[in-house]
């Protein structure tokens, strides 16, 4: 089947490279001054691919897209507003704000230009997220290249309505199927609904979301919703039902929907502080469930926020305590149905903070109890969290000063160990930019609602680092990110019974070679310690602390030959190797792909992969074009190919369609996956079909 696809998917490859230009529609360049076009999204792309985890529904990808579809107005944008976009420092935020301040209004996005270290280059990052309400002079071209002007787009006035749905599925079938150990039905389903209401400053908005992963039997095994206002009775905020919360660094109290290390050397070692945010997303395992409101008086704003939540749990026979939690929100077979909110965790406290001009500081405080206690494990991890009780108190502060800004947090936990992470960094308009940073989160810190910035994304204990970035333009149209990462875990852990270090360097340099053609270079070495299984002279498996040393060199191009047609392509080598024990594997992988927009309304993506690695401990991760609100980033590892193909339908501004069909061949092998996920065969292929109603 695939060795007759392959060829056929590389004819209409073909094909359509010999697609003439002047059948695309022309654009009026005389009616404008601007033109944000959303077609173009390749820096969010390559963002994107900074992440080295497989996963479909990561917050970022939904906060990103609520910012472009509900871009920011600068005639009423604030500072923290401006902290929300990617790529934009505090010091460029503040020079945005001062320059409104001297010309009272914006009347075109483009004036962005004469602020203060806006640049060229850095101007074409950000203007996708902002707008100037009723201007005459700027156009937008969404997606699927409709175009309209600023002044079309509806203040918030009125009743905006979002309508969802996605279908996705594995045409391959797994064993856990075929042995009935999955009890429900093959596909991935999700709908979800969001309404909002905005009248006179105040907005009223209402969310709900289902969700079926595969093997699961009930359509609404997740749901999730909430009821939000903003600026109503005095209130800054309030919310009802399913919340995140997101303060200061993270030490204290924080979720995911942050960029950790990656191709921006600089922007995401600060966290963006969101607040109190309505929940949105299908992650079954990382949000608060209750009500949080928050007061502004002056200077201060004071939330305070409650919950009562159920949590993903195995009990222990013995002893009835709580052996593990399960964050996958897989509910497929029986023991995945009996460990189903077996726990419950009741939720409060309360945040702090003061703002005044360019100096922000706040104190946040929570306490947490279980319904069951955790076990203590005595052996592996003697620092986990066990009993029923966790509480933290953390103090975060970020100043702004000149061309300077310091930020940074401090948190006690119920242990009594204090974590903190303080950085700073300097800006030079147009030039480049500096960070310095140093983490300490000792071994005995235990936070179970942290998240704070580190080599183990999501694990905030056992870990010190000091992080230094640089951002540097040395002349118009190349853009140079480097980073070096010393790190070092000071106890033993579960996957490292000894204390081990690492270091992470990378370099990434895009360069704007010409209008529409960009190159891309990404080049990372990172030494790890890390446990390895070796044969000793008797034969036996031994495990023993060894050197990791991964360098991944990777190689793109993009090259828009026109607004309606782009294509790109990447190659990457990887090699890994044990200092100790010898192992050693390496592997490349290439895409080439194309984006056509042959008519307003309608957008065609094509990408072909080939990949040769010789295990999984060389695995390269690709991002991929998706569905509306679907995230892919594959890790390909053996050989072979993989194609996709991607149809984005709009026959009006209101409706939208899309479908994506992936195929994944991988030679000479009898199954991919494993366990219940075990799919016979060397063929992988997957569909997904969404439906978007927006009025």
């Amino acid at each position: 089947m695939t060795g007759k696809l392959i060829p056929v998917s590389i004819c209409i490859y073909a094909l359509m490279n010999c697609l003439t230009i002047s059948a695309l529609p022309a654009q009026d360049k005389g009616q404008t001054l601007d033109t944000t076009d959303m077609r173009n999204s390749y820096r969010e792309e390559i963002l994107m691919e900074s992440f080295d985890t497989d996963t479909e529904d990561p917050d970022i990808l939904e906060d990103l897209e609520t910012l472009r579809r509900n871009p920011l107005d600068l005639n009423k944008v604030t500072f923290d507003e401006l902290a929300l976009i990617p790529f934009l420092n505090s010091m460029t935020a503040r020079n945005i704000l001062n320059y409104r301040s001297e010309i009272k209004k914006f009347k075109s996005k483009r004036e962005l230009l004469k602020v203060k270290g806006m640049s060229a280059e850095l101007y074409e990052k950000i203007k996708i997220y902002l707008i100037v309400r009723k201007s005459s002079s700027d156009v937008i071209i969404d997606e699927t290249g409709l175009i309209y002007k600023s002044s079309q787009l509806k203040i918030l006035d009125n009743i905006t309505t979002r309508v969802r749905s996605r279908f996705m599925q594995d045409l391959q079938t797994k064993h856990g199927y075929l042995t009935d150990k999955y009890e429900g039905t093959k596909p991935k389903l999700y709908t979800g609904l969001k309404l909002k209401y905005g009248k006179a400053g105040s907005t009223l908005e209402i969310n709900l979301t289902m969700e079926k992963d595969p093997g699961e039997k009930h359509l609404n095994d997740f749901t999730s919703g909430y009821f939000a206002a903003e600026k109503l009775f005095g209130f800054r905020k309030i919310i009802a039902g399913d919340y995140s919360l997101n303060f200061g660094q993270g030490l204290t109290l924080s979720g995911s929907g942050y960029f950790s290390k990656g191709i921006d050397a600089v922007s995401p070692l600060k966290r963006k502080g969101k607040g109190i945010k309505g929940y949105t997303s299908v992650s079954e395992s990382q949000f608060f469930r209750g009500a949080a409101i928050s007061y502004e008086l002056g200077n201060f704003v004071t939330d305070l926020f409650y919950s009562d939540n159920y949590f993903d749990a195995s009990i222990d026979a013995h002893s009835g305590n709580v052996s593990s939690f399960y964050n996958d929100g897989y509910h497929r077979t029986s023991s995945e149905i009996g460990r189903k909110k077996s726990v419950k965790e009741k939720f409060f406290g309360g945040r702090v903070s003061y703002s005044k001009g360019f100096l922000r500081s706040g104190i946040t405080y929570w306490s947490g109890k279980f319904s069951i206690p955790v076990l203590k494990d005595t052996i592996k991890e003697l620092y986990n969290f066990s009993g029923n009780k966790s509480e933290s108190i953390g103090a975060d502060y970020d100043v702004l000063v000149k061309n300077l800004n310091f930020f940074g947090e401090w948190t006690h936990s119920a242990s009594g160990a204090v974590a903190s992470i303080n950085s700073v960094s300097f800006t030079f308009p147009g030039t480049a930019e500096l960070i310095f940073s140093y983490r300490n989160y000792p071994y005995n810190f235990i936070s179970v609602h942290s998240s704070g910035f580190g080599e183990r994304s999501g694990e905030t204990r056992n870990e010190r680092g000091f992080y230094a970035g640089l951002t540097l333009k040395p002349f118009k149209g190349l853009t140079l990110n480097t980073y070096f990462d010393q790190y070092k875990f000071p106890y033993r852990s579960f996957l490292n019974p000894l204390p081990v270090s690492g270091n992470d360097f990378l370099i990434n340099a895009d360069w704007r070679a010409e209008k529409g053609f960009v190159i891309n270079l990404k080049i990372k070495n990172e030494i790890k310690g890390d446990i390895v299984t070796v044969i000793d002279s008797i034969q036996r498996d031994v495990k023993l602390t060894d050197n990791r040393h991964q360098f991944n060199a990777r190689l793109g191009f993009i090259y828009q030959l026109s607004d309606a047609l782009r294509f790109r392509s990447r190659f990457e080598f990887v090699n890994v190797r044990y200092r100790e024990s010898g192992n050693a594997s390496k592997g490349s992988l290439f895409f080439s792909d194309m984006r056509l927009n042959p008519f307003p309304g309608l957008v065609f993506d094509m990408r072909i992969i080939f990949f040769d690695t010789e295990n999984y401990d060389s695995r390269i991760y690709e991002y991929e074009n998706d569905i509306k609100g679907v995230m892919s980033n594959t890790a390909l590892y053996g050989k072979g190919k993989r194609w996709y193909a991607v149809l984005r339908y709009k026959p009006f501004r209101l409706f939208e369609i899309s479908a994506k069909y992936s195929e994944t061949y991988t030679d000479g092998v009898k199954f991919t996956g494993s366990g219940n996920d075990r799919i016979d065969g060397d063929i992988n292929n997957r569909l997904n079909i969404g439906v978007e109603i927006l009025f």
